[in-house]
């Protein structure tokens, strides 16, 4: 299935008989189909409508310099519920697809039926994000990061003698700046979501209201996302969510993973 969002066509794979509607985003460096290991779990209830994020699967060939904006979103969730006959959807998020999910979110609530965030990322969204994608000379020098990444891995090397970062989440780092190809990935899906940010304010009032059911599931031993800090902002920010522990790292969209959590949703 494809979708048109303004001259540009998105890829939508879909799985799952149930009667609930639900659009699922990936993570960095992943596609849609890595849905597939939780097709068990959600496919009696839902109907699974899993889309390539920008620079990703399908979309790789995306044009360059696009803005997923508020107008961009709009567009997009219009396509979306336009063909796919509903008023109403849910959002199945993991990692920067979480982030994604709640933007959408917080910009679009009579559209979103409910929120399931894998590991998500933006809870809260850094500073050095912001800075990197958002400020006037950020996005100067994460440009020329793309053909001189020598300071970022500098940064990432400090972050490992200081403690601030463990090898694991080092070496993680070092691998998705390895060359030319991904940096310019990084660098073109970063900015393109760089407005996707939450409105927490608003996403808390939903939740009190009971307007906007959500749940987080979250990696006991995450060190991308880390559990104690992720706990701690969603209770000042969004009281009232529902957060589910697995005993997994970041990487919930897996074999393990879907085990693990279909023994909540039994």
């Amino acid at each position: 299935m494809e979708i048109l969002v303004g001259s540009h066509l998105w890829q939508v794979s879909s799985f799952g008989q149930g009667e609930k509607p639900l659009i699922a985003l990936h993570g960095y460096g992943q596609d849609s189909s890595w849905f597939r290991h939780h097709q068990e779990i959600f496919g009696n209830s839902y109907t699974v409508y899993s889309i390539d994020l920008a620079y990703h699967g399908s979309q790789s060939s995306l044009p360059k310099g696009l803005v997923f904006d508020e107008l961009y979103a709009r567009k997009w969730m219009e396509a979306i519920l336009e063909k796919t006959g509903q008023s109403k959807i849910g959002i199945i998020g993991y990692s920067i697809g979480a982030r994604i999910a709640l933007s959408l979110a917080s910009q679009f609530p009579d559209t979103i039926s409910e929120l399931l965030l894998l590991a998500p990322d933006g809870m809260p969204v850094t500073r050095t994000y912001k800075w990197l994608t958002s400020s006037y000379l950020g996005p100067i020098i994460f440009k020329a990061f793309i053909s001189s990444p020598g300071f970022a891995f500098l940064l990432i090397n400090i972050g490992i003698k200081t403690g601030l970062l463990s090898k694991k989440v080092a070496d993680f780092y070092k691998n998705e700046i390895a060359s030319i190809s991904k940096r310019q990935k990084l660098y073109d899906t970063w900015m393109f979501y760089r407005k996707a940010i939450p409105n927490y304010s608003r996403l808390q009032k939903l939740i009190k209201k009971n307007q906007l059911p959500v749940t987080c599931i979250l990696g006991k031993d995450d060190r991308v996302i880390p559990l104690k800090r992720t706990k701690e902002f969603a209770s000042k920010k969004l009281a009232g969510l529902e957060i589910i522990e697995l005993e997994l790292g970041h990487n919930l969209l897996s074999d393990k993973g879907a085990r693990l959590l279909h023994e909540f949703w039994k």
